[in-house]
C-alpha cells in the first residue's frame, strides 16, 4: 500500500503553532511544575487520537508517556524529551522568554532549543506515523519528562526505576547532538554517541577566626582565593579516547581543519597550540572539552560579615570525566594539584561514569542516511558531549541512546552554543522543519 503523501507546509505551520504555545507554559526547575507542560502534550496527541498517560514522580513533577502501537515484532523505540527548562532572565531578553513570539521566522522562547522544540518534533513524527498507513514492526513510546535539568531524579531517573515497560526499550533517541556547522564543502553533523560523566566535589577551607582589621595567614578566605587560581590555571593531561579520534578524523575532507586535526591526532600534547588556530569558537570551546577532564568552579560560599574572618569557607567544582576515567581518580588528581595548601579537605558531591553508545547500531546508519537524503552536503559525525543527558540512564541499563535533534547552523558554532541555557534563545522555523523531517525518516525506516 503506497504510503499517504504529506504536505509538509501544514506540518511546519502546526508544529510552529504547537511549539509556541508550548514555549509560553513556564517549567523553570526548580520547581519544574512540568505536569503543565504534560498536560499539553497530551492535548495536542489526543486530537490526533493518540492516547498518553502523564505520571507523577512527585506531585506537580508531571511525566508524559505516549505509546504508538506496533505489531510488537520488535521491542520498542522511545524518542526522549524534557519539559523543565532553566531560568531565564527576562530583562536581558529581547523578548519575553516565555513570549513563544514569532519574529523573522523565528520562534523565541526558553526552551525552544533545549528542548521544547524536539518535544514538539516527537509529538509530530507520532502524529505522522498515526496519519499514515505504515504498519509498525514495534511499539513507539514518546516521553517527555521532568527534572533533566536538575539531573533526572524525578523524571528519566524515576521512570527507568519505577514505570513498567521501560526496562525493555531496545534504543533511544533524544537531545545532545544533531546539530551542524557548515564546511567548504560539506555540512558536518554531531551525533552524540557518548558523554562525560560527571564529578561535583565541595572544597572546604578551615582557619582561625578574627576580627577583619587584624590580618591573619591563616585566612580561610586567602586558601580559598589559592585554591581558584590554581584550578583555573591547571591543564589536566589529553586524552583522545576512540570517539575523540573518530571525530578528529570525520574533518579530513576539510582544507582548513583537516591539518590542524591531524596535528592534534599524532602529537596530542600539540593541541593546545593547535586550537588556537580553530576559527569557529563554538568548535573550538567544544573540542576542548572532548580532549580532557575539565574542572570548573561554580560555587564560592565564606563569611557573612565584612569585619569578621570566618572559620570555615568552601568551593563547588563541577568537574566532567572523559570514558576510562573513575570520580575517585579525579579527586586524587584534585587533591594532588591542592596539596600544599594548608587545611583543604574535599568530598564528591555527586558523581557518574561517562556513558556510550555504538556506532554499529542500525540507529547510527540511519540517522547518516537521513541527513543526506534532506541535505547532500550532509555528514555525520560521532562526538562526545560535554554535559550530561536523560541518555546516560538508558545507557547503564543495556540500551544503546544516541543525542540526534538535527539543526544546520549558519555560522559559528558559537551562536547557536551561546543560545543554549543563555539569553534569547530561539530556533527557525526552518529548522524545526528539517528535524521532524529527517527524525520522521528515521522512525519510519527503524520501525516498519
Amino acid at each position: 500500500m503506497k504510503e499517504n503523501i504529506i504536505n509538509w507546509e501544514d506540518v511546519q505551520q502546526k508544529a510552529t503553532e504547537y511549539l509556541c504555545q508550548y514555549l509560553q507554559i513556564n517549567t523553570v526547575n526548580p520547581p519544574g511544575k512540568e505536569i503543565e507542560g504534560a498536560h499539553f502534550l497530551k492535548g495536542i496527541l489526543s486530537q490526533a487520537g493518540i492516547s498518553s498517560t502523564i505520571v507523577e514522580s512527585e506531585p506537580g513533577r508531571g511525566n508524559l508517556i505516549a505509546r504508538l502501537e506496533g505489531g510488537g515484532e520488535k521491542p520498542p523505540l522511545l524518542l526522549l524529551s524534557h519539559i523543565d527548562v532553566v531560568p531565564a532572565e527576562a530583562e536581558k531578553w529581547i523578548y519575553p522568554p516565555f513570549s513563544g513570539k514569532v519574529v523573522d521566522e523565528e520562534i523565541w522562547g526558553r526552551g525552544a532549543l533545549d528542548c521544547k522544540s524536539l518535544g514538539i518534533a516527537n509529538a509530530m513524527v507520532l502524529i505522522l506515523l498515526k496519519k499514515s498507513v505504515i504498519q509498525l514492526n514495534r511499539d513507539i513510546i514518546m516521553a517527555a519528562t521532568a527534572d533533566e535539568e536538575k539531573g533526572g531524579t524525578f523524571g528519566a531517573g524515576w521512570l527507568c526505576r519505577n514505570q513498567p515497560g521501560f526496562q525493555d526499550i531496545e534504543a533511544v533517541i533524544n537531545e545532545g547532538g544533531g546539530v551542524g556547522i557548515a564546511g567548504k564543502n560539506k555540512n558536518y553533523y554531531f551525533c552524540q554517541v557518548a558523554e562525560k560523566g560527571i564529578c561535583w566535589m565541595r572544597i572546604r577551607f578551615t582557619g582561625s577566626p578574627g576580627h577583619g582589621s587584624l590580618p591573619r595567614d591563616d585566612n580561610c578566605i586567602l586558601s580559598l582565593g589559592s585554591c581558584l587560581s590554581r584550578i583555573g590555571a591547571f591543564r589536566p593531561e589529553i586524552q583522545l579516547p576512540p570517539v575523540t579520534m573518530q571525530f578528529l578524523k570525520g574533518f579530513s575532507d576539510d582544507d582548513v581543519l583537516a591539518p590542524l586535526f591531524d596535528q592534534i591526532a599524532c602529537n596530542p600534547q600539540s593541541a593546545d597550540n593547535a586550537l588556537k588556530h580553530i576559527k569557529d569558537k563554538g568548535l573550538k570551546q567544544l573540542l576542548g572539552t572532548m580532549l580532557r577532564t575539565t574542572f570548573v568552579p561554580t560555587v564560592v560560599k565564606g563569611g557573612e560579615k565584612t569585619n569578621v574572618i570566618p572559620s570555615e569557607c568552601c568551593c563547588e567544582v563541577d568537574c566532567r570525566i572523559l570514558p576510562g576515567k573513575t570520580p575517585e581518580k579525579t579527586k586524587k588528581e584534585l587533591e594532588a594539584l591542592l596539596s600544599d595548601i594548608p587545611r583543604c579537605s574535599i568530598e564528591i558531591i555527586d558523581s557518574s561514569t561517562a556513558s556510550e553508545s555504538s556506532q554499529s547500531h542500525e540507529l547510527y546508519h540511519l540517522f547518516r542516511q537521513s541527513l543526506l537524503r534532506h541535505d547532500p552536503q550532509a555528514k555525520m559525525i560521532p562526538y562526545i558531549s560535554s554535559g550530561a543527558t536523560d541518555s546516560r540512564f538508558f545507557r547503564n541499563q543495556g540500551a544503546p541512546a544516541f543525542g540526534f535533534a538535527p539543526l544546520l547552523v549558519d555560522g559559528d558554532l558559537s551562536q547557536y552554543q551561546d543560545l543554549i541555557h543563555g539569553h534569547n534563545e530561539r530556533i527557525s522555523k526552518k529548522n524545526l522543519l528539517f528535524g521532524i523531517k529527517v527524525l520522521y525518516d528515521v522512525v519510519r525506516e527503524y520501525s516498519s
